[in-house]
């Protein structure tokens, strides 16, 4: 029996391969470490003496003099400006001292040119810059370059030995100046304690997106990974769980001595925080943005169990299973909730959740959480989970006085996702259910115990969620796929193991119906699995597609064509037009796409349309955002 449980394992991997357009292509990320740093982010990578500096040590025949003793130069040089106040000079001497601190092995020696390019900067910066006069100043955007690059080394090395945050130590820059370092400032999404690593993300390299969200400005995008097992506001987080931030530094002179400086870094959640005040001229300065390279850095490590194993086995994965959020709970924004497909996880959403966080206006409006369940279990048993994750989410959530936005959800569903979504905005009732057994319900509970009738009544009997407000279906089987009627659907199907619990409800429900309709108690007793539920003559998508919508609710649809894009018609490789399409949607587009059409940057983009568009329903202010095409019309068949 085991060989024989062995070789079906493996031949379910034919399943996964024609399955695969459910997860699509993984982001990934790959570490460059300190040898990839320089090439981060814009405007070069500082490798190479600017023209600015390079003419000031030709014009005053100091290139010799500059190889030999570099420490003397910069210090007469630094005289010379303190007595002609000239931004030119200010900004030569932070890229001489980029120079040094990129040509020394010596970390330490390293650290104080660091520590001299940032003083340079900040005084630079703070003093002698005049954005209002000068508000396209190119001088200004390699400043800042070098303000970057400096802080991002001397950063690394702090946090090498242990001191990035820390307080009380000193550090001296190449040309004397005693710099003592006060306790960081950290405004960062959650509490400390929660925080398990601040990383660079110079040192990472996001791979297999279609979008790179980044914005240049001042400081360094960093990676804020959370310890597992946190919670915010009673909700899971995703195992090694990572958020942006930004960091910069700040210097105050020491007016009895002018060669002595207190020196605080600070740290910033980006996803609330765009830009930072300095001080003097510099009052909203616009911080350095990484979206992309923490939430791929979430994807390091693979899932506790591959896709195969979540779908085949839900009892084992259980503890995967649930409502995650990707940021912290913020009332002032919407909730987005995605809802993934067949044989699948939240990961599949992390190309489209890092497009979407490059929008300023979705930014600032929508926060994004992700229902992960096993699509092995009967797409009704996994609609209830998602029902009841939702129902205490907002209950825990609503709080006396503070204001909500839980009543505008929108939900998007991928594939069986979408099945999910749909029982979230329907009403059943007896007269459907009884159609779908054939029998009447109180006579069906008759036949069984309390707690039998107590689950059969959470699963099979639900309404529409009053706080969900639009809902979001991508290449969603709604009459089914014939994939699942196909010898390979039915023997991934057979492979299932489902719950002790809910096998045990489901037979027993099935043998009451049995007795009922006077048909053996053998032929009813096996029970449906996800995989069965998606064959088109399925009783679960017959209910489905009997039952009312919200009145009301517009709904969308986003649907894949392997030939051709914005023509109704053809197939996904796995889910036909005819099945996607919904008479009644607000919109609908065709995407010319394999069954994973969520990651395709067409779909991101028609679900950000309608993401704006659900913002202006609501009064929302977009004015910010470039508006994106519009779907196709609905075609009717």
């Amino acid at each position: 029996m085991n060989g024989w449980r062995l070789s079906g394992l493996s031949l379910a991997f034919g399943v996964l391969l024609l399955l695969v357009g459910c997860t699509g292509t993984d982001v990934l990320i790959r570490e460059v470490g300190a040898s990839g740093r320089a090439d981060y982010g814009t405007l070069g990578d500082g490798s190479r003496l600017g023209a600015a500096a390079a003419n000031l040590l030709a014009n005053r025949m100091l290139q010799e003099e500059f190889e030999r003793a570099p420490d003397e130069v910069l210090r007469r040089l630094e005289q010379t400006y303190r007595r002609e106040k000239n931004p030119e000079l200010l900004a030569a001497l932070a890229d001489l001292a980029q120079s040094i601190g990129r040509k020394t092995e010596d970390p330490d020696r390293a650290a104080s040119a660091r520590l001299s390019t940032l003083l340079y900067c900040y005084e630079y910066l703070t003093e002698v810059d005049r954005p209002r006069e000068e508000p396209y100043c190119p001088q200004r955007l390699l400043i800042m370059r070098h303000y970057n690059l400096a802080l991002t080394e001397l950063f690394a090395y702090l946090s090498e030995r242990d001191l990035a945050l820390h307080s009380s130590f000193q550090l001296t820059s190449l040309t004397g100046c005693q710099v003592r370092f006060l306790e960081p400032e950290l405004e960062l999404p959650l509490p400390s304690e929660d925080v398990e690593a601040l990383l660079l993300c110079a040192d990472y390299r996001p791979c297999n997106l279609t979008h790179v969200s980044y914005r240049f400005g001042l400081g360094v995008p960093l990676i804020c990974k959370l310890r597992d097992g946190v919670r915010m506001r009673g909700q899971k987080i995703f195992s090694g769980q990572s958020l942006p931030a930004t960091l910069i530094i700040r210097f105050e002179r020491d007016p009895s001595s002018p060669g002595r400086f207190t020196a605080r870094l600070a740290g910033y959640g980006t996803l609330d925080r765009e830009e930072v005040a300095l001080n003097g001229q510099m009052e909203h300065v616009p911080l350095e943005l990484d979206f992309s390279t923490p939430i791929a850095y979430m994807t390091r490590k693979p899932p506790l169990f591959g896709y195969l194993a979540y779908m085949l086995n839900p009892s084992a994965t259980k503890e995967m299973q649930g409502l995650y959020l990707m940021q912290p709970y913020d009332p002032d924004r919407i909730p987005v909730v995605f809802v993934h497909g067949l044989m699948s996880n939240a990961r599949t959403w992390v190309q489209m959740v890092n497009t979407l966080q490059n929008d300023p206006v979705i930014r600032r409006h929508y926060q994004f959480w992700g229902f992960s369940y096993s699509s092995g279990n009967p797409v009704l048993f996994s609609a209830y989970m998602l029902r009841r994750e939702l129902d205490l989410a907002v209950e825990r959530n609503t709080r006396p006085g503070e204001p909500s936005h839980l009543q505008d959800m929108v939900v998007v569903g991928h594939s069986m996702g979408g099945l999910l979504t749909r029982a979230l905005v329907t009403t059943s009732d007896q007269e459907n259910l009884e159609r779908v057994f054939g029998v009447k319900l109180e006579e069906l509970e008759m036949e069984l115990d309390e707690e039998e009738r107590r689950k059969l009544d959470e699963i099979l009997l639900f309404s529409a969620r009053p706080y969900i407000s639009r809902v979001v279906f991508i290449a969603v089987p709604h009459r089914g796929a014939e994939l699942a009627t196909s010898w390979i659907g039915r023997f991934g199907a057979a492979l299932i193991e489902l719950p002790h619990q809910l096998i045990q409800t489901s037979r027993a429900v099935l043998e009451a119906a049995a007795r009922r309709r006077d048909a053996t108690a053998e032929q009813q007793l096996r029970v449906a699995t996800g995989i069965d539920n998606l064959n088109p003559g399925d009783d679960t998508l017959t209910l489905l597609n009997a039952l009312p919508w919200k009145s009301g609710m517009p709904y969308h649809s986003i649907i894949g064509n392997r030939e051709k894009e914005r023509t109704p018609g053809g197939s996904d490789g796995i889910v036909p037009y005819s099945s996607s399409h919904l008479d009644g949607a607000a919109s609908e587009l065709v995407v010319k796409s394999g069954h994973g059409v969520q990651q395709q940057p067409s779909a991101i983009l028609e679900l950000r349309r309608i993401l704006l568009e659900h913002l202006r329903s609501l009064g929302r202010d977009t004015s910010s955002c470039q508006e994106t095409p519009a779907a196709s019309e609905v075609s009717r068949p």
